[in-house]
């Protein structure tokens, strides 16, 4: 059992040592998971190897849906069971052994394609991946719980910052080096072992993140709600997003931004197999998403907590829409004589608005989401909005039909509408910290 703790923060005065720790521990978590994260990337690095596996381009947007709807659509399934229990990390750490189970096998698959025919790696790569992920839905849930505990709600823009600052940093120095180097043309392992390799890399950020969170002294709830099974939630649904008016624009906003990256895991296709590049500009493309994600922090942590959440969500949506919209200029101006080295710059850009925009989007949503999420219930009420959210998720494999059916620039076109559209929805949105009772 975990002792109760007063909430302060470590950048005030005299906190309790439990506190600095725990802080502490909160922070290598994110740092550790950026970099196995950034290392293992759907949308680039694993969206190459599924298609050097032989994978369709439906399977290429399938591999970001594996991971939003695994971190999104299991939190209805345990929401109800953790609202109710005083703590939450004893379920965060078993399924945390879960995935860093399923991250050793996903490594075997990868090299079993060496030797068994590359449809059978393929197909135990992506159950692999699906309980990774699956397992991270349920770890999510936990893990926002423990933070809304530990972390004071004025310091929470400041903590995530800090994770995905120094975190990004060292993807930037770790991830892109390798990446670029174990994938470029003078690769020194041949494929399936250079991606096994990176996979392996995954494993270490993964297991020192999971195992750091794990050991975070987590007080006990002192408001609990009864315990909900997954009907009791899905009947009470409608009805928390009636009372909500903040909570279900919110969910609209979130929506809409996922939908503005339904043609994202197919920027790096399109560069290699479209206007030519070689694979290796992945690595370039991995560096540049980490390091603006990185750099991006020093603003979007002092914007969260010295502005609020809303304006944060305005400015890091605003930065994504720009992804989409540069993609549908791309191809306008690539001819066959236009450098390489433009092009890779171009899709740097690119990677660099996503990057910084994501990271932004990250902080303020997860924060937002809390603040507007009632104490007694918050479990439930972040289950049911991730639940939406994760089948909002499934609109990547829309674009894959879309690049078949229609190619590529118009389904950039169709992500940057949708892009623009999410932030006219975001503007509607109200600081939470700013309302004086009535409806959230």
């Amino acid at each position: 059992m975990c002792p109760p703790m007063t909430v302060t923060t470590p950048a005030d005065g005299g906190q309790p040592a439990t506190d600095r720790r725990n802080y502490r521990l909160g922070l290598l978590n994110g740092i550790a998971f950026g970099i196995g994260e950034v290392i293992s990337s759907p949308s680039l690095v694993l969206s190459l190897l599924v298609r050097q596996l032989g994978g369709s381009i439906a399977l290429v947007g399938l591999m970001p849906v594996i991971q939003n709807v695994g971190y999104l659509l299991p939190q209805l399934l345990v929401a109800g069971r953790v609202q109710a229990q005083p703590y939450r990390l004893p379920l965060y750490r078993r399924a945390g052994v879960i995935r860093l189970l399923a991250q050793c096998a996903f490594i075997g698959a990868t090299l079993a394609a060496a030797v068994v025919p590359h449809q059978w790696a393929l197909a135990l790569i992506i159950a692999c991946y699906v309980v990774f992920n699956f397992g991270g839905g349920v770890t999510t849930l936990s893990f926002q719980e423990v933070v809304a505990k530990v972390i004071p709600l004025r310091r929470r823009g400041a903590f995530f910052g800090t994770r995905q600052l120094v975190g990004g940093l060292v993807a930037f120095v770790i991830g892109g080096t390798f990446v670029r180097w174990l994938l470029g043309e003078h690769a020194p392992l041949a494929f399936p072992y250079n991606f096994a390799l990176l996979g392996a890399l995954s494993l270490v950020g993964f297991t020192i993140g999971i195992a750091s969170f794990g050991m975070v002294r987590e007080p006990p709830s002192h408001v609990t709600a009864a315990h909900r099974d997954v009907r009791d939630i899905v009947r009470r649904a409608p009805q928390i997003l009636r009372d909500s008016r903040d909570y279900r624009l919110f969910i609209a906003a979130r929506i809409l931004v996922r939908s503005g990256q339904i043609a994202e895991p197919f920027y790096i296709i399109y560069a290699t197999e479209v206007l030519g590049l070689s694979p290796g500009v992945a690595g370039v493309l991995v560096a540049t998403w980490a390091l603006a994600a990185a750099l991006s922090n020093v603003v979007w942590g002092r914007v969260a907590d010295r502005h609020g959440n809303r304006r944060l969500l305005l400015l890091a949506g605003s930065l994504m829409m720009l992804a989409p919209v540069l993609m549908v200029l791309i191809p306008l101006v690539a001819q066959p004589a236009t450098p390489p080295a433009l092009l890779t710059g171009a899709l740097a850009l690119v990677a660099l608005c996503s990057g910084a925009g994501n990271d932004g989007v990250m902080i303020a949503a997860m924060t937002y989401l809390i603040e507007v999420s009632p104490e007694a219930e918050r479990a439930t009420y972040l289950g049911v909005a991730n639940t939406i959210l994760g089948i909002g998720a499934f609109l990547p494999l829309l674009g894959s039909g879309m690049i078949v059916t229609f190619g590529y620039q118009a389904t950039f076109g169709v992500g940057a509408i949708l892009a623009i559209t999410a932030v006219v929805v975001l503007t509607r949105l109200r600081e939470p910290r700013q309302l004086s009772g009535g409806t959230r």
